[in-house]
């Protein structure tokens, strides 16, 4: 056996140098030589050529590490690279399960991209092809510059065509016989003060209506005797509710998707209806016949979710806005559309309609939509706006006309902010915002204009021109959908997720 005189170790190419007669592994000497050129034990000059080759037989084999020298620790070696080799296989078979999971995901992400591009371009041709109909039929031209408008009543002139005569005439004959008065309008005696309105407390209460699963009110109405309420849920269903009796009179399926939108239709001389509209796309009347609620007429054509639901001031019609960037009048006792309106061409930013309500008047109605913006219509007007108001930067998910006629409430559920419109002036009069954990579901004035109502994660009411806020009410247990004035403003009515109705008001 060998050892080289540099490593201490056998050689696997042993050489002998001629000069000291030292073994040598070769590469090792070989390096020495190149670096020095001498012997490393005698110190005397060396070359390559002064080494020779060992030839020994058999050829010398490194002897094995003491740690395996014994079949224990082979066994032990091999168990350790077995183990090893095992642990290697387990993650490179967790990395092909990522590849494939990361594959799939990028294969379902293109056959999605794709869907919707081909979507987009059957609704670009779709577009296309309406307005070159519209074209051909009216003739395009660039929209009239729009005189300010000097007061709310004022409106232009309607195009031929866009109410049939008799729909007209009724709605100019309801909006000269309110707009006649309003400025004379006075709140009706006895009503609520702001003094009383701020020491209102919850008064009673009534829980678990609609379903638990999935449980919320996400719509209210009362009607004027202020102890009907009709209310829509996510459990798609509608409910008539009698408070005073705290009695379910009616629980109405049909709708297939949360309910949005709920609204009480009175009219003198005819019987009480409740409309709904629902993310289903649809919009349902219901009636009551000797005491029991049924459905009377379902409506359809919208391809977007019903976003707002407004009754006409006449009491004949409602407008219901959508998605899909129309809106619809509907006559309710022939249960038609009577004519819808559509973006307007020429006219940049969203028609997508995200909230919707009728100016108290019934010739304007107004739309929020999915930009922030409001779009005003003449209800006689199918081709171009009355104004347009920019309020905020996200979904404008609800708005409402003061009863005076002169104001205009706004507000998102994405922000904190509430601004109030003078529509005499077509501008911002005042903006407040609630503080950061807040969300707002709906703003409502009352039926005096004295008051304006924020429902969401609690309940705010405000002085009206003041903007005041008269009371905080934050003893609910989930976000609050919706609040009425009811009883000459002594009660309010709320809504909210947790199935629960709530009156508030003076205690006895």
């Amino acid at each position: 056996m060998f050892f080289c005189a540099i490593s201490g170790s056998p050689p696997t190419a042993p050489v002998v140098s001629k000069t000291s007669g030292t073994v040598y592994e070769k590469a090792l000497i070989e390096r020495y030589i190149e670096g020095n050129g001498t012997d490393p034990i005698s110190g005397e000059p060396l070359t390559k050529e002064d080494l020779i080759d060992v030839k020994a037989k058999p050829s010398t084999l490194p002897p094995r590490p003491a740690n395996q020298t014994s079949i224990p620790a082979l066994l032990t070696a091999l168990q350790s690279e077995y183990d090893s080799i095992m642990l290697e296989s387990l993650e490179i078979k967790k990395a092909f399960q990522s590849s494939r999971q990361e594959l799939a995901n990028a294969l379902y992400r293109e056959d999605a991209a794709t869907r919707v591009i081909a979507r987009l371009m059957k609704e670009r041709d779709e577009a296309r092809q309406a307005l070159s109909s519209i074209q051909s039929t009216i003739g395009f031209q660039a929209p009239a510059a729009e005189a300010p408008v000097e007061d709310v009543e004022m409106a232009p002139e309607a195009e031929a065509g866009a109410l049939p005569a008799e729909v007209e005439a009724q709605v100019m004959e309801t909006n000269q016989a309110l707009s006649s008065g309003r400025k004379k309008r006075k709140p009706a005696p006895g009503y609520s003060k702001a003094d009383q309105v701020k020491g209102f407390t919850q008064i009673s209460h009534v829980p678990s209506l609609h379903a638990t699963k999935p449980a919320g009110i996400t719509a209210l109405d009362v009607a004027q005797d202020g102890n009907t309420v009709v209310t829509g849920g996510v459990d798609k269903a509608v409910q008539i509710f009698d408070l005073e009796a705290s009695k379910v009179l009616g629980t109405l399926k049909g709708h297939t998707k949360a309910v949005t939108h709920v609204a009480f239709r009175e009219k003198e001389g005819e019987s009480k209806l409740a409309i709904s509209a629902s993310a289903d796309k649809t919009v349902k009347i219901w009636g009551e016949d000797e005491g029991k609620w049924s459905n009377k007429a379902s409506l359809s054509g919208h391809k977007g979710e019903i976003s707002g639901l407004a009754i006409h001031p006449s009491g004949s019609y409602f407008a219901a806005g959508s998605s899909d960037s129309t809106w619809s009048l509907y006559d309710i006792e022939q249960a038609t559309e009577i004519v819808k309106y559509s973006a307007v061409p020429g006219v940049e930013g969203s028609f997508a309609y995200t909230s919707f309500n009728v100016h108290p008047d019934g010739v304007l109605h107004g739309g929020g939509t999915k930009e922030g913006s409001v779009r005003v219509w003449d209800i006689r007007q199918s081709s171009s706006l009355a104004a347009t108001l920019d309020s905020h930067k996200s979904p404008l998910t609800t708005l409402n006309f003061s009863e005076n006629g002169y104001y205009l409430a706004t507000a998102s559920d994405k922000d904190q902010t509430v601004n109030i419109f003078d529509l005499r002036k077509l501008d911002i009069l005042s903006s407040w915002t609630l503080p950061s954990e807040n969300t707002i579901s709906e703003v409502r004035f009352d039926p005096s204009a004295q008051f304006l109502s924020v429902s969401g994660t609690d309940l705010r009411i405000y002085a009206n021109k003041t903007w005041e806020e008269l009371l905080k009410f934050d003893d609910n247990a989930g976000v609050l959908t919706g609040a009425r004035f009811v009883k000459n403003g002594s009660q309010v009515v709320l809504s909210g997720l947790d199935r629960t109705l709530r009156v508030l008001g003076t205690q006895a």
